[in-house]
């Protein structure tokens, strides 16, 4: 059933674009979409065409882990009533698929853009716009399980503490608490793929973002009293030729990324947008070639105290 809805989800994906509440939510630069919050963090667009490889790398990303969630949950989940909470939602894509495959479950997806589709979804989920950065618009032990994926574009190096602060504050006692994030700047690079990538670690740096944070999940976690049973799970995208269909698939979800950030790294470059275009198909072979890979982490733990 998941799968299935997971195909409609993103067949659907066009229908964004008719579901947006007011238009003064987004902003355009060069003809793309984006978020429209004041002193935000997050640099990519939020249009179809974002949309789609967000869905992308959903798909791509349950494979590498063989499953959708790390955290010992599923009998939260079969639990009629219980509450999760997937913040920085983005496309909706494994909030979707999880209310689907448990429906007993409330999921509620929180996200800086309304992106979400409102007609196309599981009656069990439901959407909140919001910033994360501003505070969790909920009472304290609300959740039963909070998941939280790829936000190092998004959250400012100096503010994880308080962000996982909140979201331990608003996560019920027992409950679970699990987040995914990746190295971004991919390792064994070619000497083409790592002007572009070196220009999009220039530019998180510029906007206070932590492109290691992932490799600190684990000592964030262990610093809060109220954790424990704190697991990190250490996982991969490759890209090598003996990877077949994923890797081509992982390549790919790489090459649109470069291409939807394109405004932000050009000038860094110092070329135009021909040579970054042309550039870009070296760049999708070297991946190839140089066996590079992303590496990935998964850090989830339970919240002192009984449900």
């Amino acid at each position: 059933m998941g799968n299935n809805f997971s195909k409609k989800l993103k067949k659907n994906t066009s229908l964004t674009s008719t579901n947006m509440q007011e238009e003064s939510d987004f902003r355009y630069i060069d003809g793309r979409r984006y978020h429209n919050v004041e002193g935000a963090k997050y640099p990519l667009p939020n249009d179809d065409e974002e949309l789609d490889r967000l869905h992308q790398q959903h798909f791509l990303l349950r494979y590498v882990w063989q499953r959708n969630f790390g955290a010992p949950v599923k009998h939260i989940l079969n639990q009629h009533g219980s509450k999760v909470l997937d913040i920085g939602c983005g496309a909706g894509s494994w909030m979707f698929e999880m209310a689907s495959n448990y429906p007993n479950t409330q999921f509620t997806g929180l996200d800086i853009s309304p992106i979400q589709p409102t007609e196309i979804k599981p009656q069990n989920a439901n959407f909140i716009k919001a910033n994360l950065l501003n505070g969790l618009p909920f009472e304290n032990e609300t959740y039963d399980y909070i998941f939280q994926r790829f936000l190092f574009s998004a959250i400012p190096k100096d503010s994880w503490h308080d962000v996982i602060n909140e979201m331990i504050r608003v996560l019920k006692p027992g409950g679970y608490l699990e987040l995914v994030e990746a190295i971004p700047i991919p390792f064994q690079m070619g000497p083409v793929t790592s002007q572009y990538f070196n220009a999009a670690g220039k530019m998180l740096q510029l906007r206070n973002l932590d492109s290691q944070v992932a490799y600190k999940l684990q000592s964030y976690f262990e610093q809060h009293e109220n954790l424990e049973n704190i697991t990190e799970e250490k996982n991969r995208i490759t890209y090598g030729p003996e990877t077949g269909k994923l890797g081509q698939a992982g390549v790919e979800n790489s090459k649109l990324l470069l291409i939807h950030i394109k405004p932000f790294l050009l000038e860094e470059m110092k070329m135009t947008s021909e040579e970054f275009d042309n550039n870009l198909s070296i760049s999708t072979k070297e991946f190839r070639e140089f066996d590079s890979y992303h590496d990935l982490r998964c850090v989830y733990a339970r919240k002192k105290g009984n449900c």
